[in-house]
């Protein structure tokens, strides 16, 4: 299928390893002109030459950084047309953990990352009547993942903004979509695996079979799975698809709706 990606320009926050990289390779794949940003200098540049994308190096977090994000890649590339939106999840642990900074950063890194983002994109792509913008979130913004209080509280915000921003921007040909992914083989979930196996005093293995356990398929997913999918939902393909919340999770979810 000819997702009609070439010579698109896609911004993928993240892209320099995990779920970020590999959708910023299937974007490359169909032929978009990508770049990629992450804080880490060395791995960035490692990623983009890789890819074949643009890196800029960039903390999500930091206005600043976000604002010089958006204006290089718009510089060296042109308008963004896609948004890939993904950040890392906040650090695991329950209500007694976690102070107020750690609230506050949270919000910034999965909430306000986005939402700042899409504002320096969106007049363009609505004046252009032509956009698409995938919110990276997880299975947590729909359903409590023990253990994981400060995600399962803010990733919900995602989708309710996801749903409201799609509706003001849809007459402009805008669309904007949320990914709620389950266990994919990451950093991430390699480290949240070594702290429930710590918690529950056993092996990272034995913490990874339980896990696993819950998922009907009875695997984690392949990060080019996800990549796929984000290429897809970025395409005209998917124009029809906007302000709703797509699962890619093998099945780990008992929510009926």
């Amino acid at each position: 299928m000819d997702l009609q990606l070439s010579g698109k320009v896609a911004l993928v926050c993240g892209g320099s390893k995990g779920l970020g990289r590999a959708a910023a390779g299937s974007l490359k794949r169909e032929g978009a002109r990508v770049a990629i940003c992450a804080r880490g200098e060395e791995t960035l540049r490692l990623a983009a030459r890789e890819i074949g994308a643009f890196g800029v190096q960039c903390d999500v977090t930091v206005d600043a950084d976000r604002e010089r994000c958006v204006e290089m890649v718009e510089r060296d590339l042109g308008p963004i047309d896609v948004l890939v939106n993904n950040a890392g999840g906040p650090p695991p642990g329950g209500f007694d953990v976690h102070d107020m900074d750690a609230w506050r950063n949270a919000v910034e890194l999965s909430f306000l990352s986005a939402v700042d983002f899409a504002r320096r994109v969106l007049p363009g792509m609505r004046a252009r009547r032509s956009g698409r913008i995938i919110n990276v979130t997880s299975y947590g913004a729909l359903e409590y993942i023990p253990g994981l209080l400060l995600s399962s509280s803010i990733r919900p915000s995602v989708l309710a903004w996801t749903r409201g921003l799609a509706r003001e921007v849809g007459p402009d040909n805008v669309g904007v979509v949320s990914i709620c992914q389950g266990l994919f083989r990451t950093d991430r979930l390699m480290g949240l695996l070594k702290t429930r196996a710590a918690s529950a005093g056993i092996t990272p293995e034995q913490a990874e079979r339980n896990w696993l356990a819950e998922v009907p398929v009875g695997r984690m997913g392949d990060p080019a799975e996800l990549g796929d999918l984000v290429a897809y939902l970025a395409s005209p393909c998917a124009a029809y698809i906007t302000g709703t919340a797509i699962a890619i999770e093998g099945g780990i979810m008992r929510r009926l709706i």
